[in-house]
């Protein structure tokens, strides 16, 4: 389909400009009105690109009867006679902050068009329906491929989703209930997205409504709160006995906390601002996701396993995230404050850390770039899951190769592979070409199609004679680049097994590094925010397979700690000679003493050895990569 041919045309009214007949097209890409009075030369008075859009609804406060409606872009009221039909389409166009910067922000709009090309409602609005299901169509899959090609008689309105959302209305500010219904329902609502509203009451609610909830009544889970909810959430599912079906049910967010991490991991990602808007960029992305692999890092504690999506942090900068709760009602500027407190007494710390490097590590190396050596034969962990249901054979391989499947030939059983990519994920994110590039595919979810990332093609074979790797061995790839360490999940109901992890009472395997310091702060980072202002692992990705631990040691200037973390909003720290970033697929922490915080993805654990290892690929969010 050429991009800018015609697929339909029409006369309409404008509400926003009574008094006019306009000309709409249609294309694969644009909705485009002008004046009627104009020449088809004329350039179009109105475009709205099909990838900003959410929506597109029949208007259903007009009838046969005529009503008054109004456009909430224009502010204006129009009435309409009794044959119209008004067709609302929603949509969140960028905006340049201004004609000097390459930024942009995003802002809700709506465009009502009228037609009155019969006498009888009931057959202008045949005509509407028309119009809307193919808008929707159109724009569903310019979110995906902007070369959409199709027949447009064969254009289906996209299967309506019913969504769990979870609200905890006392996180950070308080204000999570308030921004649901000013501003995030109404957008749902627009999309034809339905919803529950859950407002929890107590700590750990969303953990129990996670381990009972019948999964296959809903599409998936959105979390309004901070980066806690999320947390209760994943370890909600974790926690069941059918944990490896129920983490593949997608979780979306809206940010209502303090520090609202994966919101904007997920813009920020998504190519979309971090800094503005928050609310109405992560409402939009939400409704124009795909479904996309997330890692965990299972995290193990002298008294509990758990699993974590963000980040373990210890020293300072737990001891910043933990002792600052006192001051929530600031929001993220607590975190400032109580940096600039706990850099005026700054602590020491002493412990024993120890990891599994991804490439070759000398701790005893001058600098940092020679410390690791990065062109060496690297590593990767993979999990294979054996599959015996029609619904686990879906192909949904990462756009970087973190998870595909497996087929054995005349059966339909299958291996299901998670796998660490030892290297960054994706390229350095160009803004501007990371709007326009997007990849599709379709998984099947409880008789709910929803996208997503397929386009690696490196899963595509099946495994050799249709075997498995056994369980925990270690190989190399068939290009003889990768040292590959394998587990192959259990499928029997248990919990996952830990298989990078010696007991925390046993010592760390032979191949692993250890350094013992002073330190003063070192963090297990999995995503690229911490929270806002706060780009602390700047290469990290959703799906990267891997854990970057940061570590400051002791011996810095209070002068150089400041400034090291006022680039922390750029991620340019990872520059300092100060900084440590090593690239690993598990560790450990052993602190000396008793007194101090450890905080994982922003909740306080017990003080004392910690450890942790990636699970690549294994949950789903709602976003765009």
């Amino acid at each position: 389909m050429e991009q800018n041919k015609v697929l339909l045309q029409g006369k309409f009214s404008v509400s926003s400009k009574p008094g006019k007949v306009y000309v709409v097209e249609l294309t694969n890409q644009f909705l485009k009105f002008q004046d009627a009075s104009c020449g088809r030369d004329t350039d179009a008075e109105g475009v709205i690109d099909l990838r900003d859009v959410i929506g597109c609804r029949i208007n259903a406060g007009v009838n046969k009867q005529g009503r008054s409606t109004s456009c909430t872009c224009m502010n204006s009221s129009v009435v309409v006679d009794r044959s119209e039909c008004l067709l609302s389409v929603y949509f969140c166009p960028k905006k340049k902050k201004n004609s000097l910067s390459q930024s942009y922000q995003r802002r809700h709009c709506t465009l009502t068009l009228g037609l009155s090309q019969y006498a009888d409602y009931n057959s202008n609005k045949t005509v509407c329906e028309k119009w809307r299901k193919i808008i929707l169509s159109l724009s569903t899959e310019n979110n995906n491929d902007i070369t959409f090609n199709t027949d447009i008689e064969s254009c289906e309105v996209p299967l309506p989703r019913k969504l769990l959302v979870l609200i905890n209305p006392f996180s950070g500010p308080g204000k999570a209930l308030q921004i649901f219904q000013n501003g995030v329902s109404h957008m749902l609502e627009e999309a034809d997205i339905s919803f529950k509203l859950v407002v929890t009451e107590h700590a750990g609610h969303a953990t129990e409504v996670m381990r009972s909830l019948d999964l296959s009544a809903w599409y998936g889970v959105v979390i309004v709160s901070g980066d806690g909810l999320i947390y209760e959430v994943i370890n909600g599912l974790m926690s069941r006995s059918d944990w490896e079906t129920a983490i593949n049910f997608p979780i979306g967010c809206i940010p209502g906390g303090s520090g609202n991490a994966l919101c904007l991991n997920i813009n920020y990602l998504a190519g979309e601002p971090v800094d503005l808007n928050p609310i109405l960029h992560s409402t939009f992305v939400l409704i124009k996701h795909r479904v996309i692999p997330m890692d965990l890092v299972l995290v193990q504690t002298q008294k509990t396993q758990l699993f974590s999506f963000l980040s373990i942090t210890w020293g300072l900068i737990a001891d910043i995230d933990f002792e600052s709760e006192r001051m929530r009602v600031l929001g993220a500027s607590r975190f400032t404050l109580y940096f600039i407190k706990r850099v005026l007494s700054l602590r020491k710390y002493r412990a024993k850390i120890s990891f599994l490097p991804v490439t070759p590590y000398d701790p005893d190396a001058k600098n940092q770039k020679e410390r690791v050596r990065k062109f060496s034969k690297p590593r990767r962990f993979t999990m294979i899951r054996n599959s015996t249901t029609q619904n686990n054979l879906s192909s949904s391989v990462c756009e970087n190769g973190v998870q595909g499947v497996y087929r054995r030939n005349g059966t339909a059983h299958s291996i299901q592979r998670f796998r660490s990519k030892s290297m960054p994920a994706v390229k350095d994110i160009d803004h501007d070409s990371q709007l326009t590039e997007d990849i599709s595919g379709f998984e099947e979810h409880d008789n709910v199609m929803f996208s997503v990332d397929d386009t690696d093609e490196c899963f595509s074979s099946s495994l050799p004679n249709g075997n498995p790797v056994k369980e925990d061995s270690t190989s190399t790839g068939s290009d003889n680049t990768f040292e590959e360490m394998v587990h192959t999940l259990s499928n029997d109901g248990q919990p996952i097994k830990a298989s990078l992890l010696s007991p925390l009472e046993e010592e760390v395997p032979s191949n692993w590094v250890t350094i013992e310091d002073e330190f003063i702060t070192a963090c297990a980072l999995y995503q690229p925010y911490l929270g806002p202002d706060n780009l602390a692992s700047p290469e990290s990705r959703l799906n990267d397979g891997q854990i970057h631990l940061l570590m400051i040691r002791s011996g810095i200037p209070k002068s150089a700690l400041v400034n090291l973390f006022l680039t922390f909003e750029t991620g340019d720290h990872v520059n300092s000679p100060y900084v440590e970033m090593v690239k690993v697929l598990a560790f450990r922490l052993e602190p000396s003493g008793t007194e101090g915080n450890i905080m994982v993805d922003g909740e306080h654990v017990d003080y004392g050895p910690i450890q942790g290892q990636v699970l690549p690929g294994i949950a789903r969010i709602m976003g765009v990569q």
